[in-house]
This record gives structure tokens, C-alpha cells and sequence, in this order.
């Protein structure tokens, strides 16, 4: 069990003992404060008090793990911690990102990331922080940049990410968590931009067959949708208006999660919608929409006319503007 112990009761310890981890904490400008810590990979969690600007934190380990120092602000630093060491924060309370953590070749590896990140863009970190993964495949640290840059991201890059997780898996078939991670990554890459639309062959509700080679316009646009969710309705309606004024330059199929076929006929009768819609009352196990990775609603993917996928999930606001730039 994690466990916070106070920097009076060990000020004369000597150092960690094999099976511990030890994190020693020197701050200026934080007198007394709380600092939150929890192990990324199970979730515990626990409290460091810090006194006079100091602390000691302790805890039996068994082998590695990846911490996460909470300050109260809500900034996090990584922590990599192994059994038997014990390493070192240090820095200015009011400068939170120039923290420094020694005392292990993964803590100063990371420290250096992080100072050097500060200097750069978000799109020179992520780079960066890929071709570290790609050198050091076995590094805990690789683990963390890889969810940060590429799952954990404002804009996630899932195909990416399986790629990383390929390299370091080369590395080490047996790495449980990023064998995991690539598990869980698998139906977040279905449908991402880049990829390939899959071959297809559906039956429309009017029971005709649609296929790929009917999605070979400029620009093409699935779309998940459903009779009681008035959004994506509004989405079938823009793209209706689209394909009507602009025939020859793109095409529409959209996929209903309605329990019954019938549902979604009726109703798109009424609202006379002009390309092939699919119903097999599956709902949200309709294996077109599992395939795309399509699970929210409203939900689109655009593709050109080789399949390849150059958006998704306009939002319907926006949906005219983008598409029609796309169909320049």
C-alpha cells in the first residue's frame, strides 16, 4: 500500500531499502501544501504533506511504476519510480515547469524532455516525443509520451499511437501495458483519418445493394444517425441539401442504429433524402458502424475518391463549409 510519511519522522533515514521506492521533495516558495500522488497504472492514490518546503515519501514496490505528482494547481509531473532508488524533486513552487527529477536514468531522461518541451511547439513536442519512443522502445518513459502526445491528446492520433505500439512491441512482445494499450487502441483506430475505408457491401432499406465503388466522388461522407436523435437528423438534412446542389461531386450513405428498418424509411421518405441509407436493427451493433469505430451520434466520416479518410466528425454547423472546401 502507497504511504506518505512526514519529513520529521525520517529526517535522519539513510536511503531506501530494496523493496522501496523513496521520493525526496525540495521546493521554494511552498512553505506547507498538499500534493496529491497516484500510480498511473492501478490508480491508487495518496497525499504528500509537505513541511517548510520539504518532503519524504515512501512506498514498497516490487518492480517499476510511473507516479504522478498532483500539485494544486492541477499540474502533474511524472515520477518513474524502481524499487531500491530513490530520486529527487526539486525546484521553484513558482515555476512549476522548470521542476527538476533526478536520480534514476528514466527521471533525468524525462526532466531534460520536459525543459526542452517548454521551449518548443506542440507539434515539435509530439514529434520529439516519437522519435524518443522509436530510440528508447523499452523505456517507461516511452510509455508515458506515447499516451501523453498521442492518446491522451487534445487531438488524439490513434493510428500513430498503434504504430508506436508496434515499435516498442518489437522491442518486447511481453510488455503487458502497451499489449494492452494496443488492444484498447484498435477499435479507436477504425475509421481514423489516413486510413482506408473498408470494402463493403451493403442492402440499403430500399433493398438495393451499396458499395464502395458508389463512394468514389470528390468527396464522400458516411454518416451514423438515428430518428430520435435530432442532431444527426440535422446532419442527413445538410447532407441532402449537398448532394442535391452539387450532383457529380459528392455522395452520401448513411447508417441508422434504429431498431427496425421501417423507422428510418418512414422518415426519411417524408424528409425525401437522396442517397442510400441502411438499417439492419442491430442498433449500436450494427457491424458497419463497429467497423468505422462510429459509437456517438451524430458521427461522419469523409473520404476522397481513392477511400482514404480526410475528416471526421465535422460538426453539422460546420459540415457545409468544410465539405464544400473539400469539393473545390
Amino acid at each position: 500500500m502507497l504511504a506518505a510519511i512526514g519529513w520529521v519522522t525520517l529526517l535522519t533515514a539513510c536511503g531506501s531499502s530494496g523493496n522501496r521506492f523513496r521520493l525526496e521533495g525540495e521546493f521554494k516558495n511552498m512553505n506547507q501544501a498538499e500534493l496529491y500522488l497516484y500510480n498511473a497504472a492501478d490508480g491508487r492514490k495518496d497525499t504528500i504533506h509537505v513541511q517548510r518546503g520539504r518532503f519524504i515519501y515512501e512506498t514498497d514496490l516490487k518492480d517499476t511504476a510511473t507516479l504522478m505528482v498532483m500539485f494544486p494547481n492541477y499540474s502533474q509531473i511524472p515520477v518513474f519510480a524502481t524499487s531500491g532508488i530513490t530520486a529527487k524533486m526539486k525546484g521553484d513552487a513558482s515555476q512549476l515547469r522548470e521542476i527538476k527529477v533526478k536520480g534514476s536514468k528514466q527521471n533525468d531522461e524525462m526532466t531534460a524532455f520536459r525543459l526542452k518541451a517548454n521551449q518548443l511547439t506542440p507539434p515539435e513536442m509530439t514529434e520529439i516525443a516519437a522519435e524518443y519512443i522509436t530510440e528508447e522502445p523499452n523505456s517507461p518513459v516511452s510509455f508515458y509520451l506515447l499516451q501523453q502526445y498521442f492518446v491522451k491528446a487534445l487531438e488524439p492520433d490513434y493510428r500513430r499511437a498503434m504504430l508506436l505500439c508496434n515499435t516498442m512491441l518489437q522491442a518486447n512482445p511481453q510488455n503487458r501495458a502497451v499489449l494492452q494499450l494496443k488492444h484498447d487502441l484498435r477499435p479507436l483506430t477504425a475509421g481514423s483519418k489516413g486510413s482506408r475505408m473498408p470494402v463493403f457491401a451493403l442492402l440499403d432499406t430500399k433493398g438495393r445493394v451499396v458499395t464502395n465503388r458508389q463512394m468514389q466522388k470528390k468527396v464522400n461522407v458516411v454518416c451514423l444517425w438515428a430518428t430520435w436523435n435530432y442532431e444527426s437528423r440535422a446532419q442527413l438534412n445538410t447532407l441532402r441539401k449537398l448532394v442535391k446542389e452539387n450532383p457529380g461531386k459528392i455522395s452520401a450513405l448513411g447508417i441508422s442504429i434504429d431498431a427496425t428498418a421501417g423507422e428510418g424509411r418512414d422518415w426519411t421518405r417524408r424528409d425525401s433524402v437522396n442517397f442510400p441509407l441502411v438499417c439492419d436493427g442491430k442498433m449500436w451493433q450494427t457491424p458497419m458502424a463497429q467497423a468505422l469505430g462510429m459509437n456517438d451520434l451524430p458521427t461522419n466520416i469523409v473520404t476522397d475518391e481513392k477511400g482514404i479518410i480526410v475528416e471526421r466528425d465535422i460538426p453539422n454547423k460546420e459540415m457545409q463549409k468544410r465539405l464544400q472546401e473539400l469539393m473545390k
